[in-house]
């Protein structure tokens, strides 16, 4: 129990939210709607911020990779990279889907055209 009260207590919530960001990943790939390499990827990337979380110093690494001067910085700049591109993502494939879905819709009303004019 000692070993716990030297933990700061966001690092026990935050390493309990990755366990169960990654328990989600896991059952989507048992339920085969994620493939092996997302759940590779799902594991790498908890397993990092938990890394990060525990070794903070280590972030200050990549933060002199990238010329930035804080770990956290650098941790910050990243996350809102990826959400960027998270975004832009989405919004390709909501075209794609608003696409598919016009093209159905063309498909079948011109399908119950054509079954109205025979009758």
């Amino acid at each position: 129990m000692n070993f716990l009260n030297h933990i700061a207590p966001i690092k026990i919530i935050f390493t309990l939210f990755a366990l169960f960001a990654w328990s989600r990943a896991f059952l989507s790939f048992r339920q085969k709607r994620f493939n092996t390499k997302e759940l590779i990827f799902w594991t790498f990337v908890w397993a990092m911020a938990v890394i990060i979380v525990f070794i903070p110093g280590k972030s200050d690494v990549l933060a002199h990779l990238l010329g930035i001067g804080r770990g956290f910085d650098a941790m910050i700049f990243i996350a809102i990279v990826a959400l960027f591109y998270i975004v832009y993502r989405l919004y390709v494939k909501s075209n794609e889907n608003e696409q598919i879905i016009t093209s159905l819709v063309r498909k079948i009303a011109l399908m119950d055209l054509k079954k109205s004019k025979k009758k």
